[in-house]
């Protein structure tokens, strides 16, 4: 038996269990009624929307210890290591 040959037959094997697959379920429900779910499922959300200033949103911005965000290149990381601005947890040769 050829490669060529095992592939036909796995091929077939494959197709033909997939097909008897979906001939089962298609038995087993009967898709011919629509709209006779018994099984749907609903979402209903009871969420009212407030009002809120943007400032409390956003917030002033003077809390927050971050003075750059972004991206940088890999020299600018660099860099930023050596003046300890960012934290890094493994060693990083300079």
């Amino acid at each position: 038996m050829t490669w060529l040959k095992f592939a036909i037959w796995l091929l077939g094997i494959y197709s033909i269990y997939y097909v008897a697959i979906i001939f089962w379920d298609n038995l087993r429900t009967n898709r011919g009624e629509i709209g006779t779910d018994k099984h749907e499922l609903t979402f209903v959300e009871d969420i009212n929307p407030i009002k809120s200033l943007v400032e409390e949103i956003t917030g002033s911005g003077k809390e927050s210890s971050i003075a750059f965000s972004g991206g940088v290149s890999l020299k600018q990381l660099f860099n930023l290591a050596r003046e300890e601005s960012v934290e890094y947890i493994k060693s990083v040769s300079f």
